[in-house]
């Protein structure tokens, strides 16, 4: 009896460490570094390139996602969101949203957000 007790209590940390495990990330690629910002900068948003009335640069290219847990915000706007830090680092004025997706729950996890951005920084 005691064995078994000790079995359950073992698959049952494990569930809740893996139920709280999963982080979310973001990856950045520089493409044309620059002096960052203040890591709450203030950052237009675009949809296009092609909506960007401006001479700009691309600073640089952000991959994020959220966590996969059951606390996280799992939307593509908490995956864009998460990307802000990073895109402010590489001193940029604006991000141009290139994809995002949710993605359901599954047998691993939660679902999660996922994002792929530019950070462009304006030459004027």
């Amino acid at each position: 009896m005691l064995h078994r007790l000790a079995t359950f209590r073992t698959v049952t940390a494990s569930f809740i460490f893996l139920a709280l495990a999963g982080c979310g990330s973001v990856g950045v690629q520089p493409v044309a570094m620059g002096v960052a910002n203040p890591a709450n900068c203030a950052l237009d948003q675009y949809v296009s390139e092609n909506d960007i009335e401006q001479p700009y640069e691309v600073a640089c290219m952000i991959s994020s996602k959220t966590g996969t847990t059951l606390g996280h915000d799992k939307s593509a706007s908490a995956a864009i969101n998460n990307a802000r830090a990073d895109a402010c680092a590489c001193g940029a004025d604006a991000i141009v949203v290139e994809s995002a997706e949710e993605e359901g729950i599954t047998l691993f996890t939660w679902g999660q957000g996922k994002a792929q951005l530019k950070a462009v920084r304006y030459l004027d």
